[in-house]
């Protein structure tokens, strides 16, 4: 029970810290005119210790990103007016995620994905109550969380070749069963473990 105690308020420490750090939501980044911008959500369970951050298997039938582990959002609408509000009408559609079991937090630093022409936005957000993810097939393949406090976790640093468009590169992430968190994922994980305090071993050897 101790040890229990001691890890809640160690995550309690944590999410203020990245509290802290975040941009608040009246001072949206800015939209460059040569990349579409995009929210996606950054949700974690404060609740639990480890900080899970929920995640999505995007559908290999998508032509941008097939079959690679992101964040649930997407591309802003004139009907959304904020990047917070496209991510959760995102998170909705694909992962059912209800609006009113979120609270939002912040905003990250955005990340420039150069390849694709999008500006990616995270909003960081807490969950608030449970709820039961349910992919929407035509986008999502599947879902799951990965604790963002690594400590006593199955969550390991490694890294692997992957074939892009790009060419065949070796590149940093996360790997949690058989799920590998690489790109645009990892730097978000990167920047919130990052805020969160965390300290970062180095990776194990490339596979």
């Amino acid at each position: 029970m101790a040890e229990q105690d001691a890890r809640s308020r160690a995550a309690s420490s944590a999410l203020e810290r990245l509290t802290a750090a975040l941009r608040p939501l009246a001072d949206e980044p800015a939209r460059p005119v040569n990349l579409r911008a995009a929210g996606v959500l950054a949700l974690i369970d404060g609740r639990r210790a480890e900080l899970p951050l929920l995640l999505e298997r995007r559908s290999h039938r998508l032509r941008s990103h097939p079959g690679q582990v992101g964040l649930p959002g997407g591309s802003l609408t004139d009907s959304d007016g904020t990047l917070w509000r496209a991510a959760l009408r995102e998170a909705e559609e694909e992962l059912a995620v209800p609006p009113d079991a979120v609270r939002i937090l912040g905003y990250l630093e955005p990340v420039v994905i150069s390849h694709s022409g999008f500006l990616m936005v995270p909003a960081v957000a807490l969950l608030t109550r449970d709820f039961a993810p349910r992919a929407d097939p035509s986008e999502v393949s599947g879902w799951f969380w990965l604790p963002l406090l690594h400590a006593h976790t199955g969550v390991r640093d490694v890294v692997r070749r992957r074939h892009t468009s790009r060419g065949s590169l070796l590149v940093p992430g996360y790997l949690q069963g058989q799920d590998f968190v690489w790109g645009a994922a990892r730097v978000v994980v990167d920047r919130l473990r990052r805020g969160l305090g965390e300290r970062f071993p180095e990776p194990g050897p490339i596979r």
